[in-house]
């Protein structure tokens, strides 16, 4: 009796147990994404408030780290414009403060008219979100502080953070878009290597439990995909705006346009190991080179997460991967024909799986030869 009476409690400190070692993996992944966004942050406005300082006279020039701060912490492929549109709303806003403060003085009804004067300007141009709320801000600020500084040193403040931000963010400390394309790439591509490799290994044991694992495996990593489209779209911004990014523009569009197909390679496995598992459920025996193609595959799209980076990736030692172009091109020929229902259908598969997976990589022979 007390075992069966301990089991419920036993089950929901487990289940609680899991739940916060979760959060606090979810937590510190949040933190090590936002340190360096943080930390710059934090040292421009440092800077920021210093230089307006000296240049100013300012005793308080908060409009300086308040840019600053509002420019760093987004992500770094929309920093440039977003600088932009705060410029614009702090200058609308601080213009229209320094206004109603002169005409009208300062009061709770003045901050309110200020406000919402400030943000009707901007309106008149932009309903961006942004820029409506730096205006709005701005105006409450002059209006509300209602300090003997002048317009145009408020106005010269902003301008020092804002302009700092743009410095540091599309000069000095923007990112390298090739990286970020490269790691993301990396990311996404180890899940499906992993889970294919789980399914020659499901294959081998002839384990249904085991290829439905990694059935699940796939479709839990959607989100290391979604990051790679994303990563994608932030590097193609970066090439625009960044002096970086333009030095790497043809690198980045060589690997977007070759990595692009990281989402079918996604799709084709799910696909391939929904297969197997029925297969192993209803009994079947697969041939053994579908199984090796399936390993060989496995290998291929490791050696591709190892480097997405190198067009053509090769294993350091004899005894690793083939050249993946090789893989994908001798499973390619892989046809379905004279094999029964289920055979049939996982070597349609990889053949589909195999042409997704050469179309990532640059066939040794089609590479340019060094000048």
């Amino acid at each position: 009796m007390s075992t069966r009476s301990s089991d419920p409690v036993s089950s929901v400190t487990t289940a609680v147990t899991a739940a916060v070692t979760a959060w606090v993996g979810r937590a510190g992944g949040r933190l090590r994404d936002g340190a360096w966004r943080i930390g710059l942050a934090a040292v421009t406005a440092t800077v920021a408030w210093a230089l307006a300082q000296h240049l100013l006279g300012q005793p308080a020039p908060i409009f300086a780290p308040i840019a600053a701060v509002v420019c760093l912490t987004d992500a770094p492929g929309t920093r440039g414009r977003r600088a932009l549109r705060l410029l614009a709303g702090v200058c609308v806003g601080v213009a229209v403060g320094e206004l109603a403060t002169r005409v009208t003085g300062s009061g709770w009804l003045q901050v309110g008219a200020a406000v919402a004067a400030g943000m009707f300007v901007v309106a008149l141009g932009s309903i961006n979100s942004l820029t409506l709320l730096q205006a709005g801000i701005a105006s409450l600020l002059v209006v509300g502080l209602a300090s003997p500084q002048s317009g145009w040193t408020r106005l010269f403040s902003a301008v020092i953070g804002g302009v700092l931000a743009l410095l540091v963010s599309q000069v000095l400390a923007s990112p390298s878009p090739t990286r970020l394309l490269v790691v993301a790439a990396r990311d996404a591509l180890r899940v499906p290597a992993d889970a294919l490799a789980e399914v020659a290994a499901a294959l081998r044991e002839g384990s249904a439990t085991r290829a439905g694992a990694a059935v699940e495996a796939l479709r839990g990593g959607q989100g290391a995909l979604a990051t790679f489209l994303d990563t994608r779209s932030t590097a193609g911004s970066l090439v625009t705006t960044t002096l970086r990014g333009r030095r790497e523009r043809a690198r980045v569009a060589e690997l977007g346009a070759r990595l692009g197909g990281i989402e079918y390679v996604h799709a084709s496995s799910v696909l391939l190991a929904r297969t197997v598992t029925e297969a192993l459920t209803s009994g079947d025996d697969t041939p053994e080179h579908l199984v090796r193609g399936v390993e060989e595959l496995a290998a291929g799209v490791r050696a591709v997460a190892a480097d997405p980076g190198a067009p053509d990736p090769r294993a350091d030692d004899p005894a690793g991967p083939r050249p993946t172009h090789e893989i994908a091109d001798e499973l390619a020929a892989t046809r379905p024909g004279g094999l029964a229902d289920h055979d049939a259908q996982l070597a349609a598969q990889l053949h589909l799986l195999a042409l997704d997976v050469a179309a990532l990589v640059t066939p040794a022979e089609a590479a340019p030869s060094p000048s």
